[in-house]
Formats: C-alpha cells, structure tokens, sequence
C-alpha cells in the first residue's frame, strides 16, 4: 500500500476534492482510504492505494507527494499537548 499527500489552501478545497473524484472516477482508480485534515493553515489529503502505480500518479497529478508511513492514511493529526502550568 502506497499513500499519497497533498496539501491545498482552504479557498480550493472543495473545487481540488471534486476534481480529485472526477480524476479518480475517469480511471477507475478506488483508493482504499480517503482522508482530509485540517491545517492551520489549509488543508491536507492522504489517499491511500493499493497500487504504487497508482499513488504515483495522484500525487504528480495533483502536486502532491508519496509519503512511506505505514498507516499514514489512518493517523490523526492532534495538536501539541498544551504545556503544563507552572
């Protein structure tokens, strides 16, 4: 399994998510995991494939990169832990 990362601003993500599902519809592509998160600021994708070939293609069609975590797409980004008062 290979996952693929894009990061956007917050102003593209709808149009970027319709035409990430239009892409991978147009190729038959189904990706095994779907996720978005939330960054400050923007907005990150990991789309995970079961393909490489296919991760590969995501990531240089829509400027994204391929990241080697196992799992990548299933964690959550959490904040820091805020400091402890003194």
């Amino acid at each position: 399994m290979q996952t693929a990362e894009v990061r956007m601003s917050d102003e593209d993500f709808g149009q970027r998510l319709k035409d990430m599902r239009l892409w991978l519809d147009g190729r038959q592509f189904e990706p095994s995991v779907f996720t978005y998160f939330y960054l400050d600021p923007g907005m990150m994708v990991r789309v995970s494939f079961d393909s490489d070939d296919q991760a590969e293609a995501f990531a240089d069609e829509f400027g994204g990169s391929l990241i080697n975590v196992p799992n990548a797409a299933n964690r959550t980004l959490r904040p820091p832990a805020p400091m402890a008062a003194e």
